[in-house]
Order: structure tokens, then C-alpha cells, then sequence
């Protein structure tokens, strides 16, 4: 009996196993159509003729991609935005991915609104416009308007609204989909093991985190409080405002905003200049200097309102830098300025992920031809930060090196913007707009407020540090005088050989000691309570101390 008539496929040592055995086959089917049928070789499908080739090209690819549906659609959509990983000829084809769907009866959508705002929902409203503005994969959206009440209590202001509406049963079935995706990779990785290079069970796990969490509206929610926030003190950039009471997990009503997409704003007589100004001030603002961008901003998420102003949508999907994260940018971006080419190679190797022992030489060699190849001394605005990182990635993939996921959605958040810019904006320079933001990027990484901060925070740590440290010493002390370190090799020990080691290990706890008390007293300079007549006499009291007991380890190792 056939795998699939069983009602349980198994996917090798990982032991996952396919749910919906019937929507796996009309998977299996659309692959086998598609020429991709080497994903599904080997299983007794029903009805389903596979074949070890590879037969499909670019779009062939994408016309499976599109017939199989949403959660292929979206998964299609993020590997079109990785030029490190995919041929450039498959980007290409998958960035005509349509997440476009027929639109449901409103008779369920009035049935999920009556679930969520109650029975009398049409209260909230004065005109609902039953015909969706908008249908997508996971969503449908409907534009209305809301009856909301002034300071006085009374029910007579009015505001343009748009509402989000979770489409029934989806979770269910995108769930259904990552499963056999899951699968599907499995399936991939032994036909072609040389993928394990990039890491596409890392990417998956992430895809699928991402997914998940956009069907949480709430989410989205959060997101767009902390964008609002973000961009106040900037009139001309927009960002839809939730209503939080008529807002749930699969409900999301948020302010309408009344534009056309950048893509077609020069058709409708926008200011093209400073449209680009604008974009681009948002897309590297959040990039590098809030550290909390939108992770999609393609040209149909970027609208263009009244007086040339930007509206952003579907923030659904963000990614984030955090203040470590973009000191290291920083530092990576100031070596390659200086031609410190090797600081480059060095920077980029400790931040990254290692599956295995890398030869550091052969990385080194490649990294610095890469930093080479996009610098040779000049001015940040000649500088494209975006290829140089891609480059960067993919040479390094090579050595089974690869940056971490919070880096690689930076990464490909730069190339979107540079990409929209070239393609629509040809007014802008993108590496021109981008400087300042770089500049001040590395500008901030020296700042003495910046160290400062650093040895605040570290004086922190080493705080909870000491008030576990007798506790700790204690502990390590009492397991020392029972020997528990040796228990096994009590027989084989020499009482002389004992005694070194106790000895040794002595030694080792004086340097962890002295260390701790150096780096003690250097984050102490940086506080200014610690100065008496413009002297840092705690500091240097604390640096006094880790330096006798360096002296007492360099004496004991000379003895």
C-alpha cells in the first residue's frame, strides 16, 4: 500500500508527518504539473506521474507557486527578497508573486464581525461598504465608516476607517501548508544535500514564526503603536491609527488612509522629488536609526497621500536591530570606510553563525576581496551598502558561514529601498539619501555617551556578578576541598600532581578575579559620582586592586 493511502508520511529522522493527506496530494499534483515533481518522487501519490528531473524554469515555478496558495505564495514572496541565496533570474520571476484571491461572501464576513464586535456590530458605523476595498490570502478589507463619540460624550464625530478581516478557517489551513512545506523541504535537502549550506531549515523556522504571527492581528497592532511613535515628530509620514476597542486577534480596524500606491504616483501628478525624499527619509530612518523597520516594503505597501505625504501599510511583518546589533553594524561599515579590510572579515566571522570548524584564512581571503571589490577610499555617499552586504553573505555561505536572521532581514530591508528607489524613484540617489543616516550610524558608535551608556550597563551586570559571587565561590570552593572535579580519577592521581592542580586552578581563579576587578574600575571612569576634584579616585582604587592581583598571578606562574 502507497505512503499516501496509509493516511501518514513520514519525513526521515526529523519525524514529521503530513496532517492533511488530501491537500498533500493536490500539492504533489501541482508540483508534478509544474515539473517539479522531484519534490514528491518516490511516493505512491495516486494519480500523481513524478519524476527525478528538474524540469521547471523560473515561470513554471511561479505558476505552481501561485496555484498552490497562500502560505507557498508568502514563502515565495520572502525568498524573492534573497539574492544571496536564489539565481537572480528566479528573483526576478518571483517578484510577480500575486497574493490576490476571489473575495469572500460578505454574509462571512458579516458573520466573523458579528463573533468579534457583537451581535448590533453595524452600531459602530454609519456606511459599510460591503464590497471589499482589498482581498488577500490571510485577509479581506472593507472600508467604512465610524461613529465616534467627542470629549462631550456625543456620537457626532465621523471617521474614514478600514476594517481587516481575517479569513475563516485560515490559520487552520496555513498550518496544514507549513507541515507539508516542512515536508517538502525534507524532501528537497535529500535530493539535493548541497542546499544544507544555506541553512533552509533556519530559514524555514523563521518563515514559519513570521507567519504565525501575522495571523495575530494584535500584533500588527503593537507594531503600528510602536511606528506611530517612532515617526511623531515627522507630519508627512503616516501610518494607519488602530482603533484598539474594535480590535482583536483576527480583527484589526485602524483610520483609513486616501492615496495611491508609489508605484502609481507619478501617473497621478505627485511631486516624484519629493515623494523620494520622503520615502527614503522613513525607509533608512527605520533601517538605521530606529532599529524597528517594516519587514515588506514593497511598492504596494508604500502609499502616496494628498501633498505628495507617505502612507505606510501592512506592518504585519518588522524586523529589528537591537542597540548591540547596530553598534556592530556600525563598527563593520567604519572598517570598511577606513580600508581596514580585515576588521571587515573579523567583524563579520564573530557576529555570525558557524555550523562547523571554518578555515578563518580561506573566509578572510574571500571577505576582503569582497570589501575591495565595493570600496576604494572616497565618501560614505559612494558607498552601497546594500550590495556590499549581500556580497558579503553570499561569499560567505560558501565557507558554511551565515549572518543571523535579525542581519539578513536588515539586509534585505536596504536592498528593498535602493531597489524601489532606482526602479520608480529615478530622481533620488539612494547611496546619496543614505549617508547621512550612516554617518550618523557610526558617529554614534563613538559618541563618548555611547561608551558611557556601555559601562552603565556593564557596571550593572557586574553588580548582579558580585552579589552571586560568594555564593558561587563558596560552592566552587567546597567542591574543590571535596575533590568532586576528580572523583574518577582518584586512583590515578599522584598526592604531588593533586597539589598542582589545586595550585593551578588557584591560579586561574586570582586572573578571573583580577580581571573582573579591571573591568570593574574601567566602567567606573565613565560615572561621574565616582570623580572627586576632577579625579576618579574609586575608579582607580578598583583598577589598583585588579592590578595587584595581576601581579600576584605573574609572580606565582614565575615561581
Amino acid at each position: 500500500m502507497g505512503l499516501v493511502r496509509t493516511g501518514v508520511i513520514a519525513v526521515g529522522s526529523i519525524g514529521e508527518r503530513i496532517r492533511d493527506v488530501e491537500r498533500f496530494r493536490q500539492v504533489a499534483l501541482i508540483l508534478a504539473k509544474h515539473g517539479l515533481g522531484v519534490f514528491v518522487s518516490g511516493l505512491d501519490i495516486p494519480g500523481v506521474f513524478s519524476t527525478n528531473n528538474f524540469s521547471s524554469t523560473p515561470e513554471r515555478t511561479v505558476e505552481a507557486i501561485q496555484e498552490l496558495g497562500p502560505t507557498f505564495i508568502k514563502f515565495g514572496q520572502i525568498l524573492s527578497t534573497r539574492p544571496d541565496l536564489i539565481p537572480q533570474e528566479y528573483i526576478d520571476a518571483l517578484q510577480t508573486l500575486q497574493d490576490d484571491v476571489h473575495p469572500l461572501d460578505f454574509e462571512v464576513i458579516s458573520e466573523i464581525l458579528s463573533r468579534e464586535l457583537g451581535e448590533n456590530w453595524r452600531e459602530h458605523f454609519s456606511y459599510f461598504d460591503e464590497k471589499p476595498l482589498a482581498t488577500a490570502s490571510i485577509a479581506q478589507v472593507h472600508k467604512a465608516v465610524l461613529i465616534r463619540s467627542n470629549k462631550d460624550g456625543e456620537k457626532d464625530v465621523e471617521t474614514e476607517v478600514v476594517l481587516k478581516v481575517q479569513r475563516k478557517g485560515i490559520e487552520k489551513k496555513i498550518r496544514s501548508d507549513l507541515n507539508i512545506l516542512s515536508f517538502l523541504m525534507q524532501r528537497a535537502l535529500n535530493e539535493f544535500p548541497e542546499f544544507e549550506l544555506f541553512d533552509p531549515r533556519g530559514m524555514f523556522t523563521e518563515f514559519q514564526k513570521s507567519l504565525i504571527s501575522e495571523l495575530d492581528f494584535s500584533t500588527e497592532l503593537r507594531n503600528i503603536l510602536l511606528f506611530l511613535n517612532n515617526f511623531k515628530d515627522l507630519p508627512y509620514i503616516h501610518i494607519p491609527e488602530p482603533i484598539e476597542g474594535l480590535s482583536s486577534k483576527s480583527l484589526l480596524c485602524m483610520t483609513f488612509l486616501d492615496g495611491v500606491t508609489i508605484r502609481n504616483a507619478r501617473s497621478e501628478g505627485h511631486d516624484m522629488l519629493v515623494v523620494g525624499e520622503r520615502y527614503l527619509e522613513a525607509a533608512y530612518r527605520m533601517l538605521f536609526t530606529d532599529g524597528f523597520f517594516h519587514g515588506d516594503l514593497h511598492p504596494g505597501n508604500v502609499l502616496v497621500l494628498n501633498n505628495n505625504e507617505i502612507g505606510i501599510i501592512d506592518c504585519g511583518m518588522i524586523g529589528r536591530l537591537t542597540s548591540e546589533m547596530k553598534n556592530i553594524l556600525a563598527s563593520l561599515i567604519y572598517a570598511l570606510y577606513r580600508g581596514d579590510n580585515r576588521t571587515v572579515a573579523k567583524i563579520f566571522f564573530d557576529l555570525s553563525i558557524k555550523e562547523e570548524r571554518v578555515d578563518y584564512f580561506a573566509f578572510e581571503r574571500d571577505a576582503i576581496e569582497v570589501a575591495e571589490k565595493h570600496w576604494s577610499g572616497g565618501s560614505f555617499k559612494e558607498m552601497d551598502i546594500g550590495a556590499f552586504l549581500v556580497d558579503l553573505t553570499r561569499g560567505a555561505l560558501r565557507h558554511r558561514v551565515r549572518a543571523p536572521t535579525a542581519f539578513t532581514m536588515f539586509f534585505k530591508g536596504v536592498l528593498t529601498t535602493e531597489g524601489l528607489a532606482k526602479s520608480l524613484l529615478p530622481e533620488q540617489d539612494p547611496l546619496l539619501a543614505a549617508q547621512p543616516y550612516i554617518e550618523r550610524l557610526v558617529k554614534e558608535r563613538w559618541q563618548p555617551q555611547s561608551w558611557r551608556d556601555l559601562g552603565v550597563h556593564n557596571l550593572e551586570a557586574y553588580a548582579g556578578i558580585a552579589r552571586r559571587l560568594p555564593i558561587s565561590i563558596s560552592q566552587f570552593l567546597d567542591d574543590l576541598d571535596h575533590q568532586r572535579f576528580r572523583v574518577q580519577q582518584e586512583q590515578m592521581l599522584s598526592p604531588e600532581y593533586k597539589k598542582h592542580l589545586i595550585y593551578r586552578e588557584n591560579t586561574w581563579i586570582l586572573i578571573v578575579f583580577s580581571l573582573m576587578w579591571m573591568i570593574l574600575g574601567t566602567a567606573l571612569l565613565f560615572l561621574e559620582w565616582v570623580y572627586f576634584w576632577d579625579i576618579p579616585i574609586l575608579a582607580i582604587l578598583v583598577l589598583m586592586i585588579g592590578m595587584s592581583m595581576q601581579v600576584l598571578v605573574f609572580w606565582r606562574m614565575w615561581r
